[in-house]
């Protein structure tokens, strides 16, 4: 979980040299999280001239669009498109992108979600890694604490995947970029024909990765304070456990060495409760070298991107961490058919 030198900027364009970006945010029942996603958009640090913000309202059922509409009002750079029918394969947040892109007018297409805050240097980072061939640039995003445990146990979680999914990355294991936190050249995007042309998949940000490797194009994922997005928690657990076996039915294409680290990382937790039942001594000394092993990482990975440095719930996780891995394991095989944004999708 280490950053390497490939996580600092090569270059720091000038507004002049910097290019024409466009922003796809798909908005879905987001009333609660939406004016801290537009808020942290419009104080994005990009020259104003260069930057196009489009907002992609897909039928909420809630205020959501009167929001956007109200926030947006005195801003030029924003624009809602309202979402009514589908683009060929495209559904759900594919379906959004992939009507937002036909309104895009930028060179770069930066994608983050309603329930995301982004940094403030996030765009003016993120572009400044493409170079000759590179297709796509993966931030980081990360849970944020609100002070609930539920909260915290995310926050963990995700810098642990945050902190894997970039390490692998610079050692060749290529797996995918994160959805709420991505850059994607418009050459890159069209090439595959955009979504509307793309099979369907719950994940939409791993196909549209794989589209883009497949045609030859390299992918970079990084790791640093100048990109690190705030996502808010899911708030319960039915509806992290829906969150869970969508990615996990849309992690079905990637490769089985990822499925062996995936295994490994599930079964770990089962592990250690059949070491207590067989000696409480042995489930001990695993819990415990588990333990400083996990907040080792941690506390490396905070310092590194300069976040709070506050260990005193990593005894909670461990129970946490044991509890979601079994039960994800248990409702993926359950002939239960996941809904997000209130919408049910089938397995």
């Amino acid at each position: 979980m280490l950053l390497h030198k490939t996580d600092e900027v090569p270059y720091k364009p000038t507004d002049a040299e910097l290019p024409l970006i466009s922003v796809m945010v798909a908005v879905r029942n987001e009333s609660k999280h939406i004016i801290r996603c537009l808020d942290a958009l419009n104080k994005l640090d990009y020259p104003k001239e260069k930057i196009q913000l489009l907002i992609g309202e897909d039928q909420s059922e809630d205020n959501t669009a009167e929001l956007i509409a109200t926030f947006i009002a005195d801003k030029p750079t924003f624009k809602m498109v309202s979402i009514t029918d589908n683009l060929g394969k495209a559904r759900g947040k594919a379906n959004v992108l992939a009507h937002l892109a036909h309104v895009a007018t930028g060179n770069i297409y930066l994608i983050t979600d309603a329930d995301v805050a982004v940094n403030e240097k996030w765009a003016r980072e993120l572009v400044a890694f493409f170079s000759k061939n590179i297709g796509i640039i993966s931030g980081t995003t990360i849970v944020e604490d609100n002070g609930t445990t539920m909260g915290r146990m995310q926050e963990i979680d995700w810098m642990y995947f945050m902190g894997l999914l970039r390490s692998f990355d610079y050692y060749g294991l290529k797996c995918t970029a994160v959805g709420n936190n991505m850059a994607i050249t418009k050459h890159a995007y069209w090439s595959t024909g955009g979504y509307e042309q793309i099979d369907f998949s719950v994940t939409e940000d791993f196909k549209l990765y794989k589209e883009v490797r497949a045609r030859g194009y390299e992918t970079l994922n990084i790791l640093n304070s100048n990109v690190i997005n705030r996502s808010a928690p899911v708030e319960d657990f039915n509806l992290l456990m829906h969150q869970r076996k969508r990615w996990l039915v849309g992690a079905r294409e990637l490769p089985v060495y990822w499925w062996f680290f995936f295994s490994i990382f599930g079964l770990f937790g089962p592990a250690i409760i059949i070491m207590f039942l067989y000696s409480i001594k042995l489930g001990l000394i695993f819990f415990g070298i588990k333990l400083l092993l996990q907040s080792l990482s941690v506390y490396v990975l905070k310092s590194k991107i300069d976040l709070r440095k506050n260990f005193d719930y990593l005894l909670t996780y461990e129970v946490y961490s044991i509890a979601v891995a079994v039960c994800t394991q248990v409702f993926y095989f359950l002939p239960i058919n996941f809904k997000w944004k209130n919408r049910t999708y089938h397995v």
